[in-house]
């Protein structure tokens, strides 16, 4: 009782005439404050027809406290910490507080009220005890009594279980006249062996196309690079989102170089961005080049429904899995506020994947959070489309009409952090932020997910790939120039340096709004000039140690099922944590142990992802386009070959 009475006075004197943000405290300071995450054994609870809650709870004192003083100013360092005045508990109530247990067993809607006041008097009466601080329930999860038998099967559910079977099936017939067949059958019923196993496997592991201008092999590197990089981010994301064993070390650990490179590595989407959109407009301008005629209507929508078919069937075979069967994958004491609330929201909102309108419509509603990008993928694919068809007559024009847009588009954004008080990435990111899934965070609406905060990556994008065009018209070949080749080699270096450094521009603590404005409407364009000059060094020959690690031959399957990956890390991932009857320890070394374990898992279930569903569905559409053409061809010759044997 001396020494925690000392260390209170020693805390109090040092914040005496102080700012309200108190940035450091002591190990025996810290650990006088109450434990912020405690999970009661859940099995056994449930096994002997306990009562088992789960909530968060929000302290205050009864009157002058210095222990809450301290709790106050040392959560006012929001970007960085944890709000200590505010606990998250899952009791077992029936065995903790037994003597509060409510006395009559009212009906159904009134048994679960007494239950959550049972529980918030349980947790009161417990810190009234050990701090003489109140506690007040302000968010109930659930609270359960015994363990819960399983509904029965949905219609939703039944109808995605067959549709599975339909798919199976269809994959084995398939096989089977891959196998069976001879060359010449197989000629005119490519249709039909769309969905063959082994075909689909010779599809996943074929070279990827090469082209004597442009060097595109570490284009294949990049992805899976880039998504190992979002998935080590999810890991640690994820855990932050459930409860913490040691709070201590993620708050100290926070200002790590290595943990700002971590948190904010999701900059690494504008690289998916880049990527797109050069893509895209370095395959029309290709055509351009070799003086194609390029009907803009045409073209606009059949390289649209080329991309939907690119990435739907394997998309929405997800979506549909979180909504029907993903509540049934597991159980534990942090499975209902995890998996089952987002089941929940995916049952409400599929339809807005479907449309590709996910990041826009209900945006606060988070299902598969990772699927925004696809939503905002699809909506800058679009407008990349119409930008690249609409300056396909200027040449040198095209590029000062991107770079104006770009600029627009920053000077656009600015305007939007400084009016609305938005936060870059890294700020956005914090603790309490992440705890709601950025429900409270308008950053995470306007800057990170909507299409109009990451239009900086597909201009981007479309600006590289004029730019390198207009030097192969040029004949410049950059690796000549020794200045570019250092520039090339060292902004692989500048852009990992500015992911991980950035955050240190604004100092410790809240940042301030026109500092935090600047940095949240720069830190994409930026980072994305640098890696924009880093792949003009790849694209022209420009040597370097990871341009020739990104370029190896063995990333092109690993490419082409990182997008399965980036669809499955996340289900699987949340649905291990969500499990855990224990709250969750993040360090470095369960972070990259984890890391590796998750990424490894992901890729594996990409597999048959992609050979039973995506690929089969690009190859049938391949099949079907072809007959299409083949039946125009014959219905153009025919009268022409008729008219002849009249004349003759």
């Amino acid at each position: 009782m001396w020494a925690r009475a000392v260390s209170l006075a020693l805390a109090t004197v040092a914040l005496a005439g102080a700012s309200d943000v108190l940035y450091e405290i002591s190990d025996e300071q810290y650990y006088e404050m109450p434990t912020l995450f405690h999970l009661d054994e859940y099995e056994r609870c449930l096994a002997t027809r306990g009562v088992y809650c789960t909530g968060s709870f929000e302290l205050s004192p009864q009157g002058p406290h210095q222990l809450f003083q301290l709790m106050q100013r040392y959560s006012a360092n929001w970007v960085d910490n944890f709000n200590h005045t505010r606990l998250h508990r899952g009791l077992c109530v029936s065995q903790r507080c037994r003597q509060l247990a409510p006395q009559q067993h009212p009906g159904q809607g009134e048994h679960n009220a007494a239950l959550a006041e049972w529980f918030e008097s349980c947790v009161n009466e417990s810190t009234m005890l050990s701090y003489n601080l109140s506690s007040r329930l302000y968010q109930l999860e659930y609270c359960r009594r015994g363990e819960v038998n399983p509904d029965g099967l949905s219609t939703n559910e039944r109808a995605f279980a067959g549709f599975v079977a339909i798919l199976l099936a269809f994959c084995a017939v398939s096989t089977v006249l891959d196998l069976t067949l001879s060359d010449h059958a197989k000629k005119g019923a490519a249709w039909a062996l769309s969905f063959s196993i082994p075909g689909c496997w010779r599809s996943l592991l074929a070279p990827p196309p090469c082209s004597s201008e442009t060097d595109l092999r570490a284009f294949d590197g990049l992805r899976v690079l880039c998504m190992m990089c979002v998935i080590i981010e999810h890991v640690c994301w994820i855990t932050t989102h459930t409860f913490l064993a040691d709070t201590r070390r993620y708050e100290q650990t926070r200002r790590a170089l290595d943990a700002m490179l971590m948190a904010n590595s999701t900059l690494v989407v504008q690289i998916f961005f880049m990527m797109s959109s050069f893509l895209l407009a370095h395959k029309l301008l290709q055509q351009r080049r070799r003086g194609e005629q390029v009907p803009v209507v045409r073209t606009f929508f059949d390289t649209m429904i080329n991309r939907i078919i690119r990435v739907s069937p394997s998309y929405f075979v997800v979506v549909w899995f979180a909504a029907s069967w993903w509540s049934r994958a597991g159980s534990g004491p942090m499975w209902t506020p995890l998996i089952e609330a987002e089941v929940n929201i995916c049952r409400s909102k599929w339809w807005t994947h479907l449309l590709y309108l996910n990041n826009i419509v209900y945006a606060n509603d988070k299902c598969l959070i990772q699927t925004w990008y696809l939503a905002a993928d699809m909506q800058l694919y679009g407008l990349s489309l119409l930008l690249t068809l609409a300056l396909w007559r200027c040449r040198r024009g095209a590029i000062y009409v991107l770079t104006a847009l770009l600029a627009g588009s920053i000077a656009l954004l600015f305007g939007l952090a400084y009016t609305w008080r938005l936060v870059p990435t890294f700020v956005m990111h914090r603790p309490e932020s992440v705890r709601t899934t950025y429900s409270t965070e308008p950053s995470f609406n306007v800057l990170y997910q909507s299409p109009l905060g990451n239009v900086p990556g597909a201009l981007a994008g479309l600006l590289l790939a004029h730019l390198h065009h207009q030097l192969l018209d040029s004949r410049i070949v950059l690796s000549k120039y020794k200045w570019f080749r250092w520039s090339a080699v060292s902004s692989v270096c500048v852009s990992a340096w500015w992911v991980a450094a950035s955050p240190l521009l604004l100092g410790r603590g809240a940042p301030g709004r026109g500092g935090a404005a600047a940095l949240a409407s720069l830190e994409r364009p930026i980072f994305a000039f640098f890696v924009g000059v880093a792949l003009l060094g790849a694209m022209h020959g420009v040597p370097s140690p990871i341009g020739s690690f990104l370029s190896w031959r063995g990333w092109g399957c690993g490419a082409r099922l990182s997008f399965g990956a980036l669809l499955l890390h996340l289900p699987l991932n949340k649905s291990l944590v969500a499990a855990r009857l224990a709250p969750t320890q993040l360090d470095r070394q369960s972070a990259i142990l984890e890391w590796f374990g998750v990424a490894s898992v992901s890729y594996l279930a990409a597999l048959p992802l992609a050979l039973c569903v995506e690929l089969p569905a690009q190859r049938l559409h391949r099949a079907l386009s072809a007959l299409r053409r083949r039946s125009h061809v014959q219905s153009d010759v025919a009268p022409h070959d008729t008219r002849q044997k009249t004349d003759l």
